[in-house]
């Protein structure tokens, strides 16, 4: 099976680019033309004149990809199932009505900066409500940028990802609201809040706990322990460091030699550092592992690659192309851009 997607690459040259996410199965990323988060994967998308994309990430991922490629370009998913489920915690209508509700309720401008894991309708919601997405890598300094013109951030899906931030940034507890799923506020007065977080959350992230960190500090006394921010705030606070996939990938491959790294983020990732720095000590918090990566397989790479060599000969349709609805196209690519913009221009 791996001949034969160098074999199908290889007669497609560039007109075909294959991303993969850290988390994905080894088969698949052994076969990615380039490899990252989500951040480093969106803008890498952005910059290829390849004319098929197939992705090795979940759905929101390849649906990112498809909002920033060219009209010349068109998007494959192996697997249309591969999700997350996150992502379908909030969707644009739920909020926009929260939004609303936020909006009459405090004093302040409110910009709604939507996670990178989330579906093109919130990135639309946010691209039309003047604000942006953010990926773990670039939230701190998305989130600050609005805070510093005076404005108060409806931040959402993962409420982690949103606490963390905003306890990076030093904003007290009293100027923070949690909105429950169900539209219920707690914490802050909203009339005066400066961020609202949407209570969503990673399964994967949510698992690793204070006694995994207990553990392992026990077993190994010169650990260093560094986790997502996804993680649960008193993980986080735990933690001797805590950031992007790309930091902990970063952090760990400049580290010395002889030491000993606990890391808490999905279980494939961590496994394919331990034997890629082999010089360093290297053990998951606990095995989490994220099964929507799971379902992109090297099997259903070859069938996606197999049918734009078809589709190129006009002998067959394109198998499980992305696209994203004409309504939403504008405004989700315009909050995905913006992001792309603050980020490179700092």
């Amino acid at each position: 099976m791996n001949d034969d997607v160098v074999t199908i690459k290889n007669r497609l040259g560039n007109r075909v680019v294959i991303p993969a996410h850290h988390y994905e199965l080894d088969e698949v990323v052994d076969m990615a033309d380039f490899l990252g988060d989500s951040y480093k994967l969106a803008v890498d998308c952005s910059k290829t004149r390849a004319e098929y994309i197939v992705f090795g990430g979940v759905s929101f991922m390849a649906e990112g990809a498809a909002l920033l490629a060219g009209s010349d370009q068109k998007v494959l998913i192996p697997d249309p199932q591969a999700g997350c489920p996150m992502a379908q915690m909030i969707t644009g209508e739920g909020a926009k009505a929260v939004y609303e509700t936020l909006s009459a309720r405090c004093d302040r401008q409110i910009i709604p900066i939507v996670y990178m894991n989330s579906h093109a309708d919130m990135k639309a919601f946010c691209g039309a409500h003047d604000g942006t997405v953010c990926t773990s890598s670039n939230a701190s300094k998305i989130v600050k940028r609005f805070l510093d013109e005076d404005k108060s951030v409806f931040f959402s899906p993962d409420f982690n990802l949103g606490i963390n931030t905003a306890n990076d940034l030093g904003i007290p507890g009293h100027e923070v609201v949690t909105v429950r799923r169900d539209g219920t506020l707690e914490g802050a007065d909203p009339s005066s809040a400066r961020i609202f977080l949407w209570d969503g959350f990673c399964h994967v992230h949510k698992t690793f706990t204070l006694d995994d960190i207990s553990r392992l500090r026990s077993s190994h006394p010169d650990i260093q322990i560094i986790v997502h921010p996804e993680c649960e705030e008193a993980v986080v606070t735990a933690s001797d460091y805590a950031g992007s996939t790309a930091m902990i990938y970063n952090t760990v491959k400049d580290a010395a030699p002889g030491t000993v790294w606990g890391i808490g983020t999905e279980y494939r990732f961590v496994a394919r550092m331990a034997n890629t720095f082999s010089d360093k000590t290297i053990i998951p918090l606990r095995e989490s592992i994220c099964h929507d990566m799971s379902r992109i397989t090297l099997e259903k790479l070859t069938v996606s690659l197999a049918s734009v060599e078809s589709f190129i000969k006009d002998k067959g349709p394109l198998i499980h192309p992305v696209t994203v609805p004409e309504s939403l196209k504008k405004d989700a690519k315009k909050a995905l851009q913006r992001m792309i913009d603050i980020v490179e221009a700092s």
